[in-house]
């Protein structure tokens, strides 16, 4: 596959000089480039769907962000993963990331929402980002636990379709197990520091 876009334009060129040739490549390899195409499209539009979305909720500019900078750190460890493990991002394993960023993005918005209506209240900010984290600490774990669970068996398959569920599962553990410490512990702290100077 890697030699497959220069070979192709070997091909073309040749086929061009000659003028007798009429040359056309079709197949799943450009199939699934070009729905690959389209799901990044389709995840940039979603995203700024979210941040308007998420926005109106939280009634701030700025925590729409710190929740939606958890998925280029999501992606980025899952890609350097795939990478690690012999792989590369294809049609499965971005249906993955995409899914896996949903579901743990999740966990960010309501330890958000969890520290500001504690805020709310009057508990100061560090408090409310302790307390707000160990009411969410049992949830996330068991989010993340249950889908890496989930995804382990499909490492160890040898059967028919195995080589497009191995990047799947990959991607997904991958994505899922950075998402869950950048929740924990990155998330909290990005908070922490743009607020630490303002009152509630």
């Amino acid at each position: 596959v890697q030699k497959a876009e220069p070979l192709m334009q070997q091909v073309k060129e040749v086929a061009d000089a000659t003028g007798d040739w009429d040359t056309a490549f079709s197949g799943s390899f450009f199939s699934n480039r070009k729905m690959l195409d389209e799901l990044v499209v389709i995840l940039f539009i979603s995203i700024l769907l979210m941040y308007f979305i998420l926005a109106a909720q939280f009634e701030s500019f700025v925590q729409p962000l710190v929740v939606l900078l958890e998925i280029p750190i999501d992606v980025a460890f899952a890609l350097v993963l795939l990478w690690i493990c012999g792989h590369t991002l294809n049609l499965m394993s971005a249906i993955g990331l995409i899914v896996t960023c949903g579901i743990i993005i999740n966990d960010s918005i309501l330890k958000l929402d969890a520290i500001n209506e504690l805020r709310k209240t009057g508990i100061p900010l560090l408090e409310a980002i302790h307390e707000a984290g160990r009411r969410r600490l049992r949830p996330i774990i068991m989010t993340s636990l249950t889908t890496i669970f989930a995804m382990v068996p499909l490492l160890f398959s040898f059967d028919m379709g195995s080589e497009l569920q191995k990047p799947l599962s990959i991607a997904m553990i991958g994505a899922m197990f950075i998402g869950t410490l950048v929740s924990l512990f990155i998330i909290p702290l990005i908070y922490w520091f743009i607020y630490r100077n303002k009152k509630a």
